[in-house]
C-alpha cells in the first residue's frame, strides 16, 4: 500500500509519516523545495517529491500512484487573510483536482480540519459533527471552506474529514509556549472565567488518521477525534506545573488588554511581513470559553479510542523538551 502525505515536515505531518511507515505503508512526502533539510523526517525512508500544493505539476507527480493522500499541509497563522485562504482554500482544491484528474482510484482522499472549523460550542455540551459549523475566526472559515470544498468531491473521490481539536506532543511550538511560561514563574492568564478544552496527544490523533483512511465506514464521513474527558485549562496548567517542579504566579490579563496586545503584534508582524503566534485572529479563539468537542462517533464507527492520557502526555512531552534544550 502505498501513501502520500503532505504537510510531512510539520508537528502533525511528521508523526503520521512515521506511523505509516510502522505500518508497513510505501510513503511519498510532498516537500516544498525552499526549506532545507528534511526536519523531523530525517533518517526515515520515503520517496520525496519536491513541491508545493498550490503547483499542479508537483502534486500529480506525488499523487499519482497513492493509495491513500493525507492532506495536512496548511497554515494555522499567516500575515494576511489572502495567504491563509490561499494554502488552506486553494491549496486543498489543488491536491483535490489533482487526485480527481491523474489518480481517480484512490482508496481514500484524508482532510486533516480543525475544531476551529466548527467553532466552539455555545453551550456545555461538547460539539458533535451533526452540530452546524460556526468558526469565529479567518482560520477556522479557511478550514470550514476547504472541508466544504472536499466534500464537493465525494461522489467522485472517498473523501474523510478529520477535526482534531488542540494536540500537544513532543516537536509542537504552539502548545510549547504554555510549558515554558510556567517554567519561567510567570503564567499570563486571560480574565473571564474558566476556559473549557478538548484535548489530544499527537500519537493518538495520528493513529486515529490511519484508522479513518482504511475504514470503509469513514468514506463521506467527518470526525472528531479527541480525549474523551473535557478539561478546565487551568486545572491543565496547575497539572503541567506539577510536572515540571514549578509555582506559576498567575498574572491576570484582562480581555481588553489581550485585545491591544494582538492589535499591536498584527501591526508589526505586518510591517515585518511575520506571521505572529498571537495576533487577532487568534484573539478571536482565545477568549472563547469553550473548545470542545465529542468524538463517540469516531468511537462508535471507527473503534477509535485514546491510549495517552493527559497525565502521561505531559509529562512525556515535557520530557522531550527537556532532552531537545527547549525547557
Amino acid at each position: 500500500m502505498r501513501a502520500l502525505v503532505t504537510g510531512a515536515r510539520g508537528f502533525i505531518g511528521s508523526f503520521l509519516v512515521e506511523q505509516l511507515l510502522q505500518r508497513g505503508y510505501e510513503v511519498t512526502c510532498l516537500l516544498r523545495p525552499k526549506k532545507t533539510g528534511r526536519g523531523w523526517l530525517t533518517g526515515l525512508d520515503f520517496r520525496e517529491v519536491a513541491g508545493d500544493i498550490t503547483a499542479p505539476a508537483s502534486v500529480a507527480e506525488a499523487v499519482a500512484d497513492a493509495d491513500l493522500v493525507f492532506h495536512v499541509a496548511g497554515l494555522t497563522k499567516a500575515v494576511t487573510r489572502r495567504e491563509l485562504y490561499r494554502a488552506n482554500v486553494e491549496g486543498t482544491r489543488t491536491v483535490l483536482e489533482t487526485t480527481l484528474r491523474f489518480n481517480p482510484g484512490v482508496r481514500r482522499f484524508v482532510l486533516v480540519s480543525s475544531l476551529a472549523a466548527a467553532g466552539p460550542s455555545r453551550t456545555e455540551r461538547p460539539l458533535t459533527e451533526a452540530d452546524p459549523p460556526q468558526p469565529i475566526s479567518h482560520y477556522g472559515r479557511s478550514k470550514l471552506e476547504a472541508e466544504r470544498l472536499t466534500l464537493q468531491y465525494a461522489r467522485e473521490l472517498p473523501v474523510t474529514i478529520i477535526r482534531p481539536p488542540a494536540v500537544y506532543g513532543p516537536r509542537d511550538r504552539d502548545v510549547f509556549s504554555v510549558f515554558k511560561y510556567i517554567k519561567s514563574g510567570w503564567l499570563p492568564t486571560l480574565t473571564g472565567g474558566p476556559r473549557y478544552v478538548s484535548l489530544i496527544h499527537v500519537h493518538d490523533l495520528v493513529r486515529g488518521i490511519v484508522l479513518a483512511a482504511e475504514s470503509e465506514a469513514a468514506a463521506g464521513q467527518t470526525y472528531f477525534l479527541a480525549n474523551p474527558p473535557t478539561y478546565v485549562w487551568h486545572e491543565v496548567e496547575d497539572q503541567l506545573a506539577e510536572i515540571l517542579g514549578a509555582v506559576p504566579r498567575r498574572i491576570p490579563v484582562p480581555v481588553a488588554l489581550a485585545f491591544v496586545t494582538a492589535l499591536t503584534s498584527e501591526v508589526f508582524g505586518r510591517l515585518t511581513r511575520r506571521a505572529m503566534l498571537i495576533n487577532l485572529d487568534k484573539f478571536r479563539e482565545l477568549v472563547a470559553t469553550r473548545w470542545i468537542c465529542d468524538s463517540s462517533r469516531a468511537q462508535k464507527e471507527l473503534g477509535f479510542t485514546t491510549e495517552v492520557d493527559l497525565a502521561e502526555g505531559l509529562k512525556s512531552t515535557a520530557a522531550w523538551y527537556a532532552e531537545q534544550g527547549w525547557l
